[in-house]
């Protein structure tokens, strides 16, 4: 029994001084955010009540045009994102709304991870406390007018991170006509990263 009890106190001091030395390492990195393999490091997923969620204008191309959105750790605590936010444009005054598909990469950016021609694996990344920030990329055609077939006008987007209890709105218009994707998260504000 105190053998038992012995190893336990010992795991739990373990524990205790691996997320100490991690919260300390996080603490002294010069960077926002940081990219490690899928596993490094054992560190929490971020929930919506650390994120404070941006979007911003991407440069656009012929006949694509982009949304950069941006997630800003404003919590005091260190965390993590890895795969696809969950992303749906809706329309409040049609009632027309439209779900993003999920794509590495797209013409206007998202994570271009590739090694001797292969994809590599979805980045974790590490948002620091109170300043760590990822991003990813939500684009689609555009180039047509709203009476086109298959064009579909939108009014917002709702974002929501992975395991998110409430999606985050942003307002921004825009007209869809052909796909509409949404790229992983990737270390700092751009939405592209290699």
């Amino acid at each position: 029994m105190a053998t038992t009890q012995a190893l336990r106190v010992k795991s739990l001091t373990g524990a205790i001084l691996s997320a100490l030395l991690i919260t300390g390492l996080l603490a002294v990195l010069p960077l926002r955010s940081s990219i490690f393999a899928a596993g490094a490091i054992a560190m929490p997923k971020c929930v919506d009540s650390q994120l404070a969620v941006t979007g911003a204008a991407a440069p656009g191309g012929s006949l694509h045009a982009g949304l950069v959105i941006r997630f800003r750790n404003v919590s005091a605590t260190a965390c993590s994102l890895t795969g696809y936010s969950d992303v749906v444009g809706v329309n409040f005054e049609t009632g027309k709304s439209r779900a993003a598909g999920h794509v590495r990469d797209g013409y206007l950016g998202g994570w271009m991870g590739y090694k001797d021609g292969k994809s590599k694996p979805l980045p974790l990344v590490l948002l620091r406390a109170r300043k760590g920030e990822a991003s990813s990329m939500v684009e689609w055609a555009d180039g047509a007018t709203a009476q086109q077939p298959g064009c579909t006008v939108l009014t917002s987007l709702w974002v929501d991170t992975p395991g998110g209890l409430r999606p985050n709105a942003l307002k921004e218009r825009m007209l869809v006509c052909g796909y509409f994707d949404a790229t992983p998260f990737v270390p700092g504000v751009t939405g592209s990263a290699h």
